[in-house]
């Protein structure tokens, strides 16, 4: 209690128990590493982007923390996004990448709540581009979905094609 008090307190938000994530420690490439636990059930692509991070070693936890604060873990993302993208070399492409960046990290808290993805179905790492899916690939983290179709099945294949889920439904729709 007084450790999810205090994370509370640091992080300066209000407490409640769906800000709050529980940490376990799992032996992962012959070391303990901390990983976050969901506290609601539904999607939570923070919680992904946070658990791949932690296990690759780019973020840290500190080890005697027994819960972690929604605003602190976007702090600790936040932070991972902007040091893992130093400015660029080239003075007229700098703006541009501090907008990236500035992008990504107003998307952060909309990412403890789910993600609207629009698949293709072609390749594992086909999307259609959102302002989410960008903050992904600012991290270096590889998402993936399993919605493809058999290539050998000439019928669905000549009907989905190149199309996005949305094109697909909206198709069979009309």
């Amino acid at each position: 209690r007084d450790r999810r008090s205090r994370e509370g307190r640091e992080a300066g938000g209000a407490m409640s128990e769906d800000s709050l994530y529980r940490i376990k420690h799992v032996w992962y490439n012959k070391k303990q590493v901390p990983i976050l636990m969901q506290n609601l059930n539904g999607p939570c692509p923070l919680l992904a982007i946070s658990n791949v991070l932690l296990l690759q070693g780019k973020i840290t936890i500190h080890s005697d923390l027994a819960v972690i604060d929604f605003s602190h873990l976007i702090q600790l993302v936040g932070d991972f996004l902007v040091d893992s993208n130093p400015p660029h070399e080239d003075p007229s492409l700098q703006a541009n990448q501090q907008q990236q960046i500035a992008d990504a990290i107003s998307v952060l808290p909309k990412l403890g709540r789910g993600l609207d993805v629009n698949v293709r179905f072609q390749k594992v790492t086909d999307f259609e581009y959102t302002d989410e899916l960008s903050v992904f690939d600012m991290l270096g983290v590889t998402l993936r979905h399993g919605w493809l179709y058999d290539p050998q099945d000439t019928r669905t294949a000549s009907v989905v094609k190149q199309m996005s889920y949305n094109e697909l439904i909206c198709m069979l729709v009309s």
